[in-house]
């Protein structure tokens, strides 16, 4: 095991309700004594604050530039407050992105939204105050829990509960600038220790990392409170597992430009891996990586970023991987599946929240056989249950193919958009909702034949808001194929697509067959 890493500052406040017919009882540290007040509900809820080392965001940071322009570094959020249950929460500013065209000198400029995060069970009432905004509404993703919050515009808060660990995202006037991001976990358990010589216990406060290498049978800990700058990887190791409340953070390193890109969890050649609970902002590139390895799971985890080429997470020659429970803002595809070396197979992705500011919600593609393989496939790979709060650029869903591989047994289930834009900004070269394609492109490609895509179901897909944008279905040649897309329970704009010519589908024949609406 290699790592370096320094303490800064910070000390984080964990504070502990616990609720007993009605007395609410706060335990904190020794330096903040404990409270007594009546509460009408049983409520555990734990808060944790922030390094002290972090600087407080002025009205300068939060002027749109570019990182070349501007303190890139992750901030303590002045200009929102958060409270649970009247105790205030401790709110960053992290690096967001709302430009929708790529910049070929890798320098889109950069704006910034607040996020905080608290774990807790039973329930809790949230109110933020923004003094900054003339409130005129406010609205709660995912639309699905129904919340409508209370408005009070004189003191510019909006209060709402919640009663169910999740990830929440509040917009004020139907604008996403300063859209708060909230992660409410449930309470924390088994908890590794600090002395277990398998255990790397990172605690509360802000840290330097040069690099964490983890080995077999190792645990990453990263406490609640804490922020690491750098990256955590593994090679050829098994039985891995990074989890905890804290924060990694990637503002210190430049953008890669397309040359040296620092990934904040890259697994190669690995097996058995477990990443649970931790955030991700501001990586200098794509964000969560896993290369040729197997048996793996990543459970909610959060994660934002903002410069180019920042995919959410990637699996790139991988089998028997499940995602889940995890919430993705990219500035680049949100969830990918591609063949960069080996085969994929048997991926899942489940219950996940997107928000894709540039590119694709979902894609398998377009590189599916970089390493040339013989009789390269992908198949079986599932996205269920996702609600994609916006889609700002290019397609929700995509099975691309740019290489000689066979791709089969690819299902979306359940896909709900609140907000469908694509086609804005240079996203007008795919502006479709969903999008099968076989071609062949000089970025892309690296073999010379092509391959065919096979047995595509999309069962359920209901766009809430926004554009009814087209979909398109065109393989590359009669015998390098589409070849079977079920299409089944495809709403928009409240209205269920009935025929593939009002569901606005291109069709081309000549090289997609059996395709079928039921």
């Amino acid at each position: 095991m290699s790592q370096k890493f320094r303490k800064l500052e910070g000390i984080a406040i964990v504070v502990l309700f616990v609720c007993l017919i009605g007395l609410l009882v706060i335990v904190v540290n020794k330096k903040r004594p404990a409270k007594e007040v009546i509460s009408i509900q049983e409520t555990n809820l734990v808060l944790y604050d922030g390094p002290k080392s972090l600087r407080d965001a002025t009205e300068e940071d939060l002027v749109s530039a570019n990182e070349s322009s501007k303190d890139f570094s992750l901030l303590h959020c002045t200009d929102t407050l958060v409270t649970v249950n009247g105790y205030d929460c401790y709110v960053y500013d992290t690096n967001v992105n709302h430009s929708r065209r790529w910049y070929s000198d890798y320098m889109p400029p950069n704006a910034r939204t607040p996020i905080t995060y608290f774990d807790f069970e039973g329930v809790v009432e949230v109110t933020i105050k923004v003094p900054g905004i003339d409130l005129e509404s406010a609205s709660i993703s995912p639309f699905n829990y129904g919340i409508t919050p209370v408005i009070d515009a004189e003191n510019h808060t909006v209060t709402f509960t919640i009663t169910k660990p999740d990830q929440y995202t509040i917009m004020f006037n139907k604008s996403p600038e300063r859209a708060v991001h909230l992660f409410a976990n449930e309470i924390e358990t088994d908890i590794p220790s600090k002395d277990d010589k398998d255990v790397v216990y990172i605690g509360p406060g802000e840290w330097n990392i040069e690099n964490i290498i983890l080995e077999d049978n190792q645990t990453l800990y990263i406490s609640g409170g804490a922020v690491i700058h750098g990256i955590v990887n593994a090679n050829f190791a098994k039985n891995i597992t990074v989890r905890g409340r804290g924060i990694i953070d990637g503002s210190k390193f430049k953008g890669w430009k397309g040359k040296e890109a620092y990934i904040p969890l890259k697994f190669d050649n690995c097996e058995n891996i477990s990443i649970n609970d931790i955030i991700v902002l501001n990586p200098n590139a794509w964000v969560c990586q896993a290369f040729n390895s197997k048996n793996g799971t990543i459970d909610n985890i959060k994660i934002i970023s903002s410069r180019p080429n920042g995919d959410g997470i990637t699996l790139q020659s991988c089998q028997d991987y499940t995602v889940k429970n995890s919430f993705v803002r990219s500035w680049d595809d949100s969830l990918v599946i591609k063949n960069y070396d080996d085969n994929s197979k048997n991926i899942k992705f489940d219950n996940m929240q997107l928000w894709t500011d540039f590119a694709q919600s979902m894609e398998v593609g377009y590189e599916t056989n970089k390493g040339k393989r013989e009789n390269a496939f992908i198949s079986d790979i599932t996205f269920g249950n996702i609600t994609v709060l916006h889609n700002f650029h290019k397609p929700v869903i995509s099975v691309h193919n740019a290489d000689d591989a066979s791709i089969s047994g690819i299902t979306f289930k359940n896909i709900v958009v609140e907000n469908a834009q694509m086609g804005s900004g240079d996203g007008d070269e795919l502006p479709y909702l969903i999008d099968i394609n076989i071609a062949q492109s000089s970025n892309w490609s690296s073999t010379r034949e092509r391959g065919t895509i096979k047995n595509v179901v999309i069962d359920g897909v209901d766009v809430l808001g926004g554009k009814n944008c087209a979909s398109r279905m065109k393989g590359f040649d009669a015998e390098h194929n589409i070849d079977g897309v079920t299409l089944k329970n495809i709403n928009v704009l409240g209205e269920k697509v009935t025929s593939l010519e009002q569901g606005k589908f291109e069709v081309d024949e000549k090289t997609a067959k059996n395709i079928i609406l039921e």
